[in-house]
């Protein structure tokens, strides 16, 4: 069974409380809502029966005034004129002495009267008054307290009772009967009957105290009842929640987290005493004993023998009155011999006939905690063997400028020189007198911004110790609060880091700057840059780049140590040329930087590198070093891409480089390049969706005819690569295929053109052109590739590709580096079948005795010699001796370029295998290619 916890208990306890409380405003609303409608009925009750009796009294008035209107004698009515003769007549003293006698005799009946209406007016006949009376009306005066009622009857002719009316006699209710003429049938006065609107009112309450008294009485009989009802309610409610009180006090008593014992002097109560509530389970188990075991037994025996005098001396105090109750913190004994710290209180149990002979005992275990402060003793012990050993200081302080110390460790004297007892309370110095002027201000304003925001400091700084030296120290604290959240005092520890800073300076030494030239390096520069880019300043900033690439030459002929030398004393000469406005960088082990500030113009860089070109070629004297001087002007569109502008320096130093009428010269980095930088980055994205784009971007190829002479037929094609940019139209592939091959783009963008060119082998042979072979260009960069030649027949394989019908072309300028490696990769490709053509052949790096040795099955001679077969005499072009050479060798040759019939001649004459160019065709698509193949094979 699971046992409710206390705060469980407490939480349905409270939820009881709530639930009865919401009960009881239930209840209340009951209640008044039942008393409202029982008001309300009994109030409509006595309504409706005032009503029924009211129209009783009313009916019976009716009744009354019409019968005495009946024994009126109308004929003596009808000789009244309403005028003073009246009182002469028989008749009037007639009728007047019936209203009299009637007055008389009907109680009810205050007054009574006969009034006719004439012109409108309302006058009186005659009346039931005495001539002697004040409220006596003589024959024909006007009744001007008439009301509208008064009038009504004579237009409707029906008896009418009048609501109460106020004139100068009183308050009345009055009933008015129409008297008729019985012949004619028509109104000639009539009878009104006055009733005390008092009167009236009071026979109506009397005829309702019967109805009155039946209301009130069942009234307070509902009220009873709901009043015992009521108190059965509270009745059943107090229950309820002493049921709920009984309830938590049992929790509170086996659940509580102390124990709760009764005692009697020095016995634990039996529960035959007080019931079974003496001794709760808590008690028990921090004594490690059964309640029920320790009821009726002498807690002094289980009591620690160094403890027990103390309790017993407390105890009887408390037993004389002379203390109220006590709380001791002492050890009992466990059934196991081991003794368990406890914290007891003993008072005075209240509400008992003999409390003075029982008490109540609460008992805390505290072995955890006696535990704990063992604990801390020792780890205070250790501290302070810690703090005496440190290579610091540790220190708490008050938090004020000078930092007043209020405790210092013993490691102050071996960090600043002075002894401890020197700082505390400021008694020789303070610690602000220790701390480098300079940093005192710094750290005052670092430590209230941390305290502010209740953050930690770790602040490194300088100090001046007793003997002067300056020392790095680092100091870790933190802000000390009390209650109020105000700072009470500051502790931390201050550690040297004097070795640590100066391996640091190193190392940034080091990081920052160049070794052999002791200049700072690109890394210091950078950064430099990036600051001033922050800066919002009006002076004008310029990057002067030294390019002096060519000494590696030198590194070539004359080792290492002279090329480093040299770029020594390079760097020596260009020092001197430093000022407030210009510095220097040693950015690459060949490059130097001048970072130049606060100039005029242009005119002054340039007079500027003027200048440096005259000390480089001071250095330079004995030694023919090529240089280019690179120069960037920093403004607001290229301040902050720091990258960018070092590169950029760098592509105008290398134009400055390129410069053949001058070992040194200088170039400024302008819109054109830039706008070659910007093209070259379009390239090479279009190059980069060409590698990832499933339908190759905007790459295509063309093939362009290649013709046999000897049979006049076209007898081959060169895949010639294109690209299409939607930004930069139609790129040349002598600008993009350059760029690839930096990018290494041209290892997939070769795949792909290849894949493309055995295509459209295999279109030729759909077409029946069996002995039509195409030639691909193959980059260098593609042959030395790991696994060109695999690659490159798996894919013949796959598309079923017959080696005799693809040619590879290679520039020969491709073969200054990397000789032997490339000619093993071709003479494998040889063996498999595949022709092998030297493209662009003497245009550049040539050699007849290389040539007899590549492994290769043609020679493709360069445009450039073709051209000259238009200008010069035929005994004068040696591309006939380049045809003789190459058939020497064993290879055929096809001549590139070809555009006018005199070309053709001249190398039919002698005797050139093939050629290609716009004589011929210009590059054409697949379809337009083998359509042009169809028509001119069929000539």
């Amino acid at each position: 069974m699971i046992t409710p916890t206390f705060e469980t208990q407490k939480h349905n306890e409270h939820s009881s409380f709530s639930d009865s409380g919401l009960k009881n405003k239930r209840i209340i609303l009951y209640i008044i809502i039942f008393l409202v409608l029982s008001v309300s009925l009994g109030t409509f009750y006595l309504y409706f029966a005032w009503n029924k009796y009211k129209e009783i009294s009313s009916s019976e008035a009716i009744m009354l005034a019409q019968s005495l209107e009946s024994f009126l004698h109308k004929e003596h009515v009808n000789a009244l004129t309403g005028g003073a003769e009246d009182l002469e007549k028989t008749e009037y003293n007639l009728i007047k002495s019936n209203l009299i006698r009637l007055t008389e005799l009907s109680n009810p009946i205050h007054f009574a009267y006969i009034f006719d209406e004439r012109d409108g007016d309302i006058i009186i006949l005659l009346d039931s008054e005495p001539s002697d009376s004040t409220a006596y009306s003589p024959p024909g005066q006007l009744y001007y307290e008439a009301s509208d009622n008064h009038r009504e009857l004579f237009q409707t002719g029906k008896t009418i009772i009048t609501e109460k009316i106020t004139d100068r006699w009183g308050s009345w209710i009055s009933v008015l009967v129409p008297i008729k003429d019985p012949n004619s049938g028509n109104i000639i006065a009539a009878l009104g009957t006055d009733y005390s609107a008092p009167e009236w009112q009071l026979n109506l309450l009397k005829q309702m105290i019967p109805d009155i008294i039946i209301v009130l009485c069942i009234f307070v009989l509902l009220v009873a009842l709901l009043v015992i009802w009521r108190q059965k309610y509270i009745l059943k409610s107090l229950n309820e929640k002493l049921a709920i009180e009984e309830a938590l006090y049992h929790s509170v008593f086996d659940q509580a987290p102390i124990g709760i014992a009764i005692i009697n002097g020095e016995n634990f109560v039996s529960k035959f005493e007080i019931g079974d509530v003496s001794i709760n389970p808590m008690f028990g188990k921090i004594l490690g004993r059964d309640p029920i075991e320790l009821q009726g037994q002498k807690w002094t025996e289980i009591t620690h023998p160094d403890d027990l005098h103390l309790d017993l001396e407390k105890l009887k105090q408390l037993k004389e009155g002379q203390i109220d109750g006590y709380s001791i913190e002492k050890r009992f004994i466990r059934p196991d011999g081991s003794n368990v710290w406890t914290n007891m209180e003993v008072s005075y149990l209240s509400g008992l006939p003999y409390e003075h002979s029982m008490h109540l005992c609460l008992l805390e275990d505290i072995s955890l905690r006696k535990e704990t402060a063992d604990a801390l003793r020792e780890s205070e012990r250790s501290k302070s063997v810690l703090l005496s050993h440190l290579p610091g200081m540790a220190y708490r302080c008050n938090y004020d400028r000078v930092w007043t110390m209020q405790y210092v460790s013993e490691g102050c004297f071996e960090l600043t020189g002075y002894n401890a007892e020197s700082l505390l309370y400021n008694k020789e110095l303070s610690f602000n007198d220790v701390i480098a002027p300079e940093y005192r201000d710094f750290l005052w304003k670092e430590w209230a911004y941390l305290l502010d925001h209740r953050l930690p400091l770790k602040q490194e700084y300088e100090i001046i110790t007793a003997r002067g030296e300056r020392k790095w120290v680092l100091e870790m604290g933190q802000g000390i609060f009390n209650e109020q959240g105000d700072v009470e005092a500051l502790e931390g520890i201050i550690l040297d880091i004097s070795d640590r800073k100066e391996i640091e300076n190193n190392l940034r030494y080091r990081n920052e700057q160049n070794p052999w030239t002791g200049l700072h390096n690109r890394w210091y520069l950078e950064n430099l840059l990036r600051e001033d880019a922050k800066a919002k300043t009006a002076r004008k900033r310029a990057i002067i780049g030294i390019n002096l690439s060519s000494i590696y030459r030198l590194s070539l002929s004359y080792g290492f140590h002279y090329s480093q030398e040299l770029i020594k004393r390079t760097a020596n000469a260009l020092k001197r040329l430093c000022t407030s406005k210009h510095q220097l960088f040693h950015t690459y082990n060949n490059r130097f930087v001048f970072y130049f500030k606060d100039y005029e113009d242009k005119n002054e860089l340039t007079s500027f590198c003027e200048v440096i070109i005259s000390a480089l070629e001071s250095v330079f004297i004995n030694d023919r070093i090529d240089g280019g001087i690179g120069i960037i002007e920093i403004d607001e569109d290229n301040r902050y891409d720091i990258e960018q502008l070092l590169r950029n320096v760098l592509i105008a130093s290398e134009k400055a480089l390129h410069n053949i009428d001058k070992n040194l010269s200088f170039c400024f980095f302008d819109k054109v390049m830039e706008d070659q930088i910007i093209r070259e980055e379009e390239i090479k994205h279009e190059l980069a969706i060409i590698e990832t784009d499933e339908n190759d971007g905007g790459l295509f190829v063309q093939y362009q005819p290649i013709l046999d002479l000897k049979s006049n037929q076209i007898c081959a094609f060169e895949a010639l690569a294109r690209l299409k940019s939607n930004k930069l139209g139609l790129v040349s592939p002598l600008e993009f295929i350059p760029i690839a091959e930096k990018t290494k783009s041209i290892i997939v963008l070769g795949e792909k053109i290849i894949l493309k060119a055995l295509d459209f082998i295999n279109k030729l042979k759909e077409n029946g052109h069996l002995g039509i072979s195409v030639s691909i260009n193959i980059s260098a960069i593609q042959l030395l590739t790991k696994n060109f030649n695999n690659n490159l027949f798996n894919m013949m394989s796959r598309k079923r590709i017959d080696p005799a019908n693809l040619c590879l072309e290679i520039t020969e300028t491709r073969f200054s580096e990397n000789y032997q490696e490339i000619n093993s990769i071709l003479s494998e490709i040889k063996a498999s079948g595949i022709h092998i053509a030297i493209d662009d052949f003497g245009k550049g790096y040539s050699s007849l005795a290389r040539e007899r040795e590549l492994n290769i099955n043609c020679l493709k001679i360069d445009k450039h010699f073709i051209d000259k077969l238009v200008s010069l005499e035929e005994t004068e072009a040696i591309t006939g001796d380049i045809v003789s050479m190459a058939h020497k060798l064993g290879h055929y040759v096809i001549a590139e370029g070809v555009e006018f019939e005199a070309q053709r001649q001249y190398l039919i004459k002698h005797e050139c295998d093939k050629i290609q160019g716009y004589l011929i065709s210009k590059p054409l698509d697949e379809e337009e290619a083998i359509d042009f193949l169809n028509t001119y094979n069929k000539k």
